[in-house]
């Protein structure tokens, strides 16, 4: 039996979900809330295995609810049952580690299999959105493939960088010489087909490299 934890504002929708599934079904709601900040206090209490959570709630949304449950230490699935069909919302989420995602206007067969799939830590994106998360992981792929390779000496360099350290500064945290440090620089510079520091750091923040 799998256990859920609905977070949903919307307590009438949480208790027709709750109604739906039967003893057949393998799915047992044990609990639910409309507050992200009571979900430690639930999982303290009650055995979970996969949290089933709205994006859009008053108090806390769905994306800060995650970064909640992770900073507190918590590890369980959780899926993404919204409105939402906007590619920011669910690249949100993804980013964020949701395990899936699926629309409120999902059929009962469809909502068992997503609950299944990723309460074994497996992914499920509503076939309504599924060319888009397919888009998505092909940009990311493409922005990956068409990275240039840089050294992890390259890497440390850019790091101080974006911490706003001059060559300088650098040199004397990675002890190596200044004019070393400018060498890398120019060199990253010409790999990442940028003209300025502050280009670099914005491009690496954009390939995931920092």
């Amino acid at each position: 039996m799998i256990k859920v934890l609905i977070v949903d504002d919307h307590p009438l929708f949480a208790e027709g979900m709750k109604s739906m599934f039967k003893s057949g079904d393998g799915i047992e709601v044990v609990s639910q809330t409309i507050n992200g900040h009571e979900i430690p206090s639930i999982l303290d209490a009650t055995e979970v295995d996969l949290i089933l959570m709205d994006i859009d709630m008053p108090v806390i949304d769905g994306i800060a609810t995650m970064e909640l449950i992770l900073s507190k230490g918590y590890d369980l699935p959780i899926l993404m049952l919204t409105m939402h069909q906007s590619m920011k919302q669910i690249k949100r989420a993804l980013e964020k580690g949701a395990q899936g995602y699926i629309l409120k206007d999902a059929h009962k067969s469809e909502l068992i299999e997503a609950i299944t799939l990723t309460s074994q830590r497996k992914n499920y994106f509503h076939p309504k959105i599924n060319n888009q998360i397919f888009d998505y992981f092909r940009g990311k792929r493409s922005v990956k493939s068409d990275m240039p390779e840089l050294s992890e000496r390259e890497k440390e360099i850019i790091q101080c960088l974006a911490k706003g350290q001059n060559s300088k500064a650098i040199a004397n945290t990675l002890h190596i010489s200044e004019h070393t440090v400018k060498t890398h620089r120019r060199n990253i510079m010409h790999k990442m087909n940028v003209k300025t520091s502050a280009e670099l750091i914005n491009t690496c923040l954009e390939k995931g490299i920092i």
